[in-house]
This record gives structure tokens, sequence and C-alpha cells, in this order.
């Protein structure tokens, strides 16, 4: 194992007999875990788990929940076996993504007194962590980002500029000294990224990090859209060398993931672009983005991967494909959760389906 637990979580995965550590799902009393009949005995097999986007929402909880009441080795274990499974969810998505979003949100939304006494909690609690450190980098870059609230910097007061500064270099510090344990975790190369883009580090650093990343963890995609953040126009780059980045990436991971990382990509710049249409603003085609999605929901037949090819057909103005997927989805499933679409709902299923 990569990081310590308490005895009474390993009983529990015991419990479970032959059941692996991704099906057993230890960490939630889901309704699905009444499927396991006759834990322990010969000849028996537990039900599997369907890992979707319910179960990844489902971690997410369990970990915010855990870091609240101070149960760190449920956080540590979840984040162990998401690591070594590398385990995945029915839409793409890494299930370590969880532990991921759910420190982004507990650190963005605890004040300063609070953060303090959650590591020191954790420290006293497990003296030994090996993700508490990675934890604590974590929190640097995003309070960090929090003070300066998102913005460049001509938009920034400058003393909030300052603390962002103060924040980041102790990011920088904190990522350096949980290097050679946190490189187990794609988390933390994830925010060695974020410090390396956001601390102006020279470009062939910052590529050689993301180069060390990818290598590890090809295809999760958080290290993809931070490291594409930093060629984008507001950030000092152009759309030609985003557009290089793209298809660079879909090479670096066409033998498992074929061309979907096209659309996972570009559907990821759409909202952080401003102004003009990104379809005609950025690089991205039209044929080719339709073509990734097809790609992507044949790997990964998920809901929402399905709504979000239908989203952006109706933005891109493609009728046939917007009613082939909206057919295949929930009708009221909420299309505005993918902002850079920019397109509404109801209105996206009048042109696909109304005729008059």
């Amino acid at each position: 194992m990569l990081f310590p637990t308490r005895p009474g979580l390993l009983a529990a995965v015991l419990l479970l007999g032959s059941a692996t550590a991704a099906d057993a799902q230890w960490w939630t009393a889901d309704p699905a875990m009444a499927k396991y009949k006759s834990f322990g005995l010969p000849g028996t097999t537990p039900a599997a788990i369907v890992y979707d986007r319910e179960k990844l929402n489902q971690a997410n909880a369990v970990i915010q929940r855990s870091l609240e009441t101070g149960e760190f080795a449920i956080v540590e274990r979840m984040h162990d076996e998401f690591a070594q499974t590398k385990l995945r969810t029915t839409g793409g998505t890494w299930m370590i993504e969880s532990v991921q979003w759910a420190f982004d949100a507990w650190f963005s939304s605890r004040d300063d007194a609070r953060i303090r006494k959650l590591f020191e909690d954790w420290k006293r609690a497990l003296p030994e962590s090996k993700l508490r450190p990675v934890a604590e980098a974590h929190m640097w870059q995003r309070t960090a980002w929090k003070a300066r609230g998102g913005r460049v910097a001509g938009q920034t007061q400058q003393e909030a500029i300052e603390i962002f500064r103060e924040r980041m270099a102790k990011a920088a510090a904190a990522v350096e000294d949980s290097a050679k344990s946190g490189a187990e975790s794609p988390i933390w190369h994830w925010v060695r990224l974020i410090v390396a883009g956001s601390t102006g580090q020279p470009v062939a650093r910052f590529d050689a990090s993301f180069e060390e990343a990818v290598s590890r963890f090809p295809t999760y995609h958080p290290l993809y859209s931070t490291r594409i953040n930093y060629l984008l126009p507001q950030w000092g780059g152009n759309y030609d060398q985003v557009d290089q980045f793209v298809e660079a990436s879909v090479a670096r991971t066409a033998a498992t993931e074929g061309r979907s990382f096209y659309a996972w990509l570009y559907a990821d710049i759409a909202p952080k672009h401003s102004g003009d249409d990104f379809l005609t603003a950025t690089r991205v085609s039209w044929p080719a983005m339709k073509a990734s999605f097809e790609d992507l929901v044949r790997r990964y037949p998920d809901e929402r991967n399905k709504a979000m090819f239908a989203a952006y057909a109706c933005h891109a103005r493609d009728r046939e494909t917007a009613a082939k997927m909206l057919a295949a989805v929930n009708p009221t499933y909420p299309l505005e959760a993918f902002p850079g679409a920019r397109v509404n709902g109801e209105a996206c299923r009048r042109f696909a389906f109304d005729r008059t």
C-alpha cells in the first residue's frame, strides 16, 4: 500500500472476502452492497458495482465529510486504492479525481484557521502520512488562487498579488518536499503543473514536468487541461499552440483512447474562451470534434458524454447529430451543465426535434 491505513478500515475490507478493492466499495454505505451475498464463502461472487458519475460524486462527498470529521485514514485509503487501480468511471474520468475535487472544494470553502487545524489534526493522527504533504501543496496553490480570485494580474489588486506569490512559493516548497512519495499520485503531478504555470517557470522546465506526469499517468485528464491553460491567449499563448498541443495529446493517447482526447480537450477549452464563437475563433474543426465525440461515446457510453455531444452539436447547428444524441439521454438532462457549448437545453431540443 502507498499510504498507511487504520486497522478498523482494513477489517472492513477483509469482510468482503474475495472482492477486489474496486468492487468492495467499502467507503460508502451504498444500496449496491445489498447485492453481496454470503461474504467470504467459497464459490460466491460479489455483484459488480458500476462506477459512474454518481459513484464519483459519492466518493467526493465521502472524502469531504471525512476531512471535516478527521477520518483521515478513510481519505488515505481511498486515494491509495484509486491511485493503485487507476479505476475509471463509465464516462472515462478517473475515480481519484474525486479526491482532487474534494481537496479543492474543502480548501476553497474553509478559512485559514480551520485549514490549519485540519493539518494539525492530520499530522497528529497519522504522523507518517505520505498523502498529507501532497494535500498541503494542493492547499497552498488553491488558497493562493482563492486570494487572487482567478483573475489575470492586470485585473488583481497588488495586495492580492502579494498573497498569491507568497502562497505559491509555499506551494512550490511543499511540492519539492513531497516529491519522493508524491510522484506516486497523479494529484501531486497536477499540483506541480499548476505551480509551474502559476510561478512562471521556464517553458522547458514546465514541459519536462508535464512529460514526467503523463509518462506515469497518460490518460489523466487534469494533467492535460492544466498544461493547456497556459497556452491560451489570456496567459500569453495562442490558439495555434493550443491546437498543436491537442493533436499531440491525441497522438499520445490514441492507443487506448482513439481520437477522444480531441473532443475532451476542446470541450475543456470552450468555456475558457471569451468573446467570439470558439468554433470560429480557435483552430477547432467541428467535423474533427464530431468524429472525436463519436469515438468518445463509443468507448465511454456514459449519459453525460452523450449529453455533452448533443450540446456541442446544437452549438455547431448540427441538427441530425443533436437529435441522435438527445434521443439517447434523459429528456430532462441539463445541457447547461456544459457552459462552453453556450446552449439552452429547451432551445437545443426545439432545434433538434421541431421541424415545423
